[in-house]
């Protein structure tokens, strides 16, 4: 018990039962309590040192690495730059700018453009490269598109070269009625490379994307490259410094369907299965000639398909002529008209065996159109023959009263002769007659001199003798009536040469003697189209043959364009001797092949229709198939 009350009573303090125990407990866990959080902010404070240790290594460790990579990008700027310098520099010499290609200066505007921001020298050469464009190519930086193969192309059709042949396709284009385009040829997998750059023509008509296609497949088989993988770019030749507005692009994988499809169409046009613009119908005619004419190339002289093909040539030849002429607003059946006209004027039967009223119907019925090619073509055929046949040199404007009195009237149911003519057929007639008179007689005689020999023997032959005067008798009077009708043939020359003479003096037109004209013919070389009275006395004399031409030849008459907005579908039946008779009437810069080729044709007169452009001076189809 007393050490019981002595543990409840140290320090003085005299504790309860149980009261003591719970003391020493609370201070137990108070220590625990410390001592753990001590431990905590340690473990805190040490786990904050490393981890600033950490931070810091890595810290470094990614500082350095940047440094590291910034000296590496910074070295892999610096090569940028060394390789962009010989770029930029070679556009400051003058060399760089005799011959430029488009990719070379496509490239330094690229590596200028780049630079430029950062980089005080390439700004400077950037600012060069736009003045030199600007004097030497006029273009300006509005013209120009930052991207390269944007560039290449206005720089390929701003070159110094093609301008100035531009410049001149445009004058050209003008004049022949033409359209004319600018176009490039390049890779579409190298787009910076232009393979080849030039201008080109198409007729009134003619499609753009289809016009390309073939001079892109022209091109491609004259260097030897394939189609395929190549593409054409055309753009407007308005005088803009890069080319005016795209017209077409056409890869080569489809240039042959694109000119498959033209081809389909402009047969549709011909045919009149489909209906198109004048021109349209116009260019299909011409094309469609052309193709038959190379087509009928290949095949042998004188073959049945080549026959049939010049028939073809031939009616789609009258045919171009007949649209041509409804465009200028003139009938076209009066093409038609005139072909089977020069036709029947050509052969020989018909001439030969037509009165006088008949040559004067078809003088007024021609005289009866209105003004038109097909009006002048068919008066100059018939006056051409009236000339050569007749001696007649007749104005467009004669009546047909006229012509039919100078053919013998038109009365008269014989072939169509002038007074001349019939004149001297009469003295021709009296020549014979004269000289048959003259044969009679002297076979008379001859007859009359052995009747009076037989006589005279002294076994005469009485009974042959009196058959020889018998005989000579007959002779007598076969020779009195050829004389006589030599006389009356004589006079009948006389009454056809006073008929001539007073309408030389009524009419004012003499014919020219066939002899003044073979003799005209065997010195020129060719047959007098038109002499008139006054010309005949040079004639005569010798004129020299520059006087000739001269004075023979007419300038040339302008044709009104104005006309009907369609022309006709469906061609008209002609005949193979009338489109035979349709004459063919009517491309030194850097034409396309196929304009350069229509272009001669056209010059050579084996279009038709001529220039200037209201004779739609624009085709290409040649002389037909021989």
């Amino acid at each position: 018990m007393e050490a019981y009350a002595l543990r409840r009573t140290i320090g003085g303090n005299v504790f309860a039962p149980g009261e003591l125990d719970g003391q020493e407990n609370e201070r137990t866990t108070n220590e625990i309590t410390g001592a753990a959080g001590d431990l905590w902010s340690e473990a805190v404070r040490v786990a904050l040192t490393v981890a600033e240790v950490v931070a810091v290594e890595v810290s470094r460790y990614r500082q350095q690495k940047w440094e590291r990579e910034r000296r590496e990008e910074a070295r892999a700027v610096w090569e940028d730059r060394q390789r962009a310098e010989p770029v930029l520099r070679a556009a400051w010499d003058e060399e760089f700018w005799q011959e430029p290609e488009p990719h070379d200066i496509g490239r330094a505007w690229q590596a200028a453009t780049e630079w430029a921001p950062s980089d005080p020298a390439a700004a400077a050469t950037l600012q060069h490269l736009r003045r030199q464009l600007e004097e030497r190519y006029g273009l300006s930086p509005a013209d120009i598109q930052v991207n390269v193969p944007d560039l290449a192309k206005a720089l390929a059709l701003g070159s110094p070269g093609l301008r100035e042949e531009a410049a001149t396709a445009r004058e050209e284009a003008a004049r022949w009625g033409e359209t004319t385009t600018l176009y490039v040829i390049r890779d579409p997998d190298d787009p910076e490379q232009i393979l080849h750059r030039g201008e080109l023509r198409t007729a009134p008509g003619e499609d753009i994307e289809a016009a390309a296609a073939r001079e892109l497949r022209q091109w491609c088989a004259d260097q030897g490259h394939r189609l395929s993988g190549t593409v054409i770019e055309t753009a407007a030749n308005d005088g803009s410094p890069a080319g005016g507005e795209a017209t077409a692009r056409v890869t080569g994988e489809r240039a042959e369907a694109v000119i498959d499809a033209e081809t389909r169409r402009q047969r549709r046009l011909v045919s009149g299965a489909e209906t198109g613009s004048p021109d349209e119908v116009h260019h299909a005619i011409i094309a469609e000639m052309i193709r038959t004419e190379e087509a009928g190339r290949l095949l042998e002289e004188g073959s049945s398909e080549r026959a049939g093909l010049r028939e073809k040539w031939k009616g789609l030849n009258v045919q171009a002529q007949a649209v041509t002429a409804e465009m200028r607003g003139e009938d076209p059946s009066h093409v038609y008209q005139g072909a089977e006209l020069r036709a029947r004027l050509s052969t020989e039967s018909w001439w030969d065996t037509a009165p006088a009223s008949e040559v004067a119907g078809v003088w007024g019925q021609i005289d009866g159109w209105p003004p038109s090619p097909a009006k002048e073509k068919a008066f100059g055929v018939l006056k051409d023959q009236l000339f050569a046949r007749h001696g007649l040199d007749l104005e467009s404007g004669t009546s047909a009263e006229t012509v039919a009195e100078l053919l013998g009237g038109p009365e008269s149911a014989t072939p169509a002769a002038t007074y001349s003519e019939r004149a001297a057929t009469a003295r021709q007639e009296a020549r014979r007659h004269y000289g048959r008179a003259f044969d009679a007689a002297t076979d008379a005689a001859r007859l009359k001199r052995e009747a009076d020999e037989l006589a005279g023997r002294p076994d005469a032959d009485l009974s042959g003798a009196e058959a020889r005067r018998n005989e000579a008798l007959v002779l007598d009077g076969r020779a009195a009536l050829h004389q006589s009708l030599g006389a009356a043939a004589d006079r009948g020359a006389e009454r056809w040469s006073e008929r001539a003479d007073g309408q030389a003096g009524e009419l004012g037109v003499r014919p020219v003697p066939e002899g003044l004209r073979e003799a005209y013919a065997r010195r020129w070389g060719t047959a007098p189209a038109a002499l008139s009275d006054e010309r005949l006395d040079a004639l005569a004399a010798g004129a020299s043959r520059a006087e000739e031409a001269e004075s023979s030849s007419s300038p040339p008459r302008a044709a009104s364009r104005a006309g009907r907005a369609t022309p006709s579908a469906a061609p008209a039946t002609v005949n193979s001797e009338a489109a035979e008779a349709v004459s063919v009437a009517g491309r030194t810069s850097l034409l396309p092949p196929a304009a350069a080729r229509r272009r001669t044709l056209v010059r050579a007169g084996q279009i038709p229709y001529a220039p200037p452009v209201p004779d739609r001076g624009r085709g290409a189809a040649g002389a037909g198939i021989d």
